[in-house]
């Protein structure tokens, strides 16, 4: 009997002060402008994320505070990630989103980043991609073995940028000949570049992109896709996948370092230092906007693949690529720096 009510008594202590800490959040939110920065000018698929998610994350943040987007564009968002880490409000007024691939940026050149990734509070993101490498189907590339038999003039916005990133791997792990042709603005310049054949394709777009930007490209069978390069394969796609041809368990090490930010397309990320409760506020309050009916609905209207990834898979990704043996590491970012 005394245990029981000893059982009784810790949970009923456990409900009052999940309360009282729901109580405070709302307190603090309560009538509160709540910052939200994202990476991106305006116009982009950051930038529409990020402000579909302010129209209805205050309807399930305890206090429904106002929340108010904040471009800063700027380094692919290195800017904004730096920003978030080193300046923003500790107390949960301000978060963010920044591109996927920059948390693990640190990993290849630490030129411009003042942020230790493994310590951001990550909040989720609002979605995962399955990369692709796509072809015009005009070209003369058509499968895997014509990527390994011929040259392949693929377009790219940079040299840091997955788009020149991917190819340069998967010429050195799995024998690809990817020629890569920078100086492209963007997706929209790159995708024009395919349709005008000035390359024969792109790598890293991801298959729901093509989906939802481009579905004209599906219905008349203007592009292949011959592999896959994200670290789980889409249902849809009944194609190999880059990371089941490494040769060894080191090159497969790399692909999952280089191609793991595809787990965090989009991430929400939070200052270190922000208190608990309302960082659990922040998690709660997005996981369940993502859930929202009205939210699914809209991002339909805008053609804005959704597909969750909770704040404690990002985390669990990045402790893990941030613990790769330094050889892996050293010889992935040779790799990506070779020109």
């Amino acid at each position: 009997m005394k245990i029981y009510l000893a059982a009784a008594t810790v949970a009923a202590l456990a409900a009052v002060s999940s309360a009282h800490a729901q109580d405070l959040v709302q307190k603090f939110y309560a009538g509160r402008n709540l910052d939200v920065v994202i990476g991106y000018p305006p116009g982009g698929g950051f930038d529409s994320s990020a402000r579909l998610l302010i129209r209805h994350m205050p309807n399930h943040l305890p206090g429904s505070p106002t929340m108010i987007p904040k471009n800063m564009p700027g380094a692919g968002s290195l800017i904004a990630a730096n920003y978030i880490y080193n300046v923003a409000p500790k107390d949960g007024s301000e978060f963010g989103i920044i591109g996927g691939s920059v948390p693990f940026g640190p990993l290849w050149s630490r030129d411009g980043v003042s942020f230790d990734a493994t310590r951001f509070n990550w909040i989720g993101s609002m979605d995962r991609w399955n990369g692709i490498v796509l072809l015009g189907a005009a070209g003369p590339a058509k499968s895997l073995d014509d990527l390994r038999k011929m040259d392949v003039p693929v377009g790219a916005t940079g040299a840091g940028d997955v788009t020149a990133i991917y190819p340069r791997v998967l010429n050195a792990l799995i024998g690809t000949r990817f020629k890569i042709v920078s100086g492209y603005r963007g997706t929209s310049d790159l995708n024009l570049a395919i349709e005008r054949g000035e390359v024969a394709g792109r790598l890293g777009w991801c298959w729901d992109c093509v989906k939802a930007e481009k579905p004209n490209w599906l219905q008349d069978k203007q592009i292949n896709v011959p592999l896959q390069l994200g670290l789980q394969k889409h249902p849809e796609l009944d194609v190999p996948m880059a990371i089941d041809l490494a040769r060894d368990d080191e090159s497969r090490q790399i692909m999952r370092l280089v191609f793991g930010s595809q787990e965090m397309a989009r991430p929400f990320v939070a200052p270190p230092g922000v208190p608990p409760d309302r960082i659990a506020a922040l998690r709660k309050a997005f996981e369940a906007t993502i859930a929202d009916k009205g939210f699914l609905a809209e991002a339909q209207k805008i053609n804005l693949p959704v597909n969750l990834a909770y704040w404690y898979e990002l985390e669990k990704l990045i402790k893990e690529v941030y613990a790769t043996p330094e050889a892996i590491v050293a010889r992935a970012a040779k790799i990506i720096a070779e020109k």
